[in-house]
C-alpha cells in the first residue's frame, strides 16, 4: 500500500515526558519538545461514551501516520488539535522505515 505525501496534512507536536522525579518519586516538571510541527495524517478508529462514577467519559482511539523518526516510544505523548495523546502502539509501516503509525487514545484529565 501507497502511502500519498499530500495526506500528511495536519500537524502533531510529540513530547518526551518528564524525567526528574520529585522526592516521593513522582515525576516533575513539564515534557520535552521532541518533534514539534512534524506533519501527520490524522484518523479516528474508534470512539466510546462510558459512564463512570455518574460522570460521561469519551474513549477515543485514533491513527496518526508520520514519516519515520527513530526513537519514538510509548512513553511519549502527542499533542493534535488543542487535545492530548497517549501512544498505545508504534507500528513500523510496512517494516519499511520510511513511515510509523501511531496508535493513541486521548487522554482525559479527572
Amino acid at each position: 500500500m501507497n502511502v500519498n505525501p499530500g495526506q500528511l496534512n495536519k500537524k502533531i507536536n510529540i513530547y518526551s515526558p518528564a524525567v526528574t522525579l520529585d522526592s516521593d518519586g513522582y515525576p516533575t516538571g513539564s515534557a520535552t519538545l521532541l518533534y514539534g510541527n512534524l506533519p501527520a495524517k490524522f484518523s479516528r478508529t474508534s470512539g466510546t461514551e462510558l459512564i463512570k462514577s455518574n460522570a460521561d467519559f469519551a474513549d477515543i482511539k485514533v491513527r496518526f501516520l508520520i514519516r519515520y523518526k527513530s526513537g519514538i516510544d510509548r512513553k511519549m505523548t502527542i499533542s493534535y488539535a488543542g487535545d492530548s495523546y497517549e501512544i498505545v502502539y508504534i507500528n513500523d509501516y510496512e517494516d519499511r522505515h520510511e513511515y510509523i503509525e501511531l496508535f493513541c487514545k486521548v487522554i482525559t484529565n479527572g
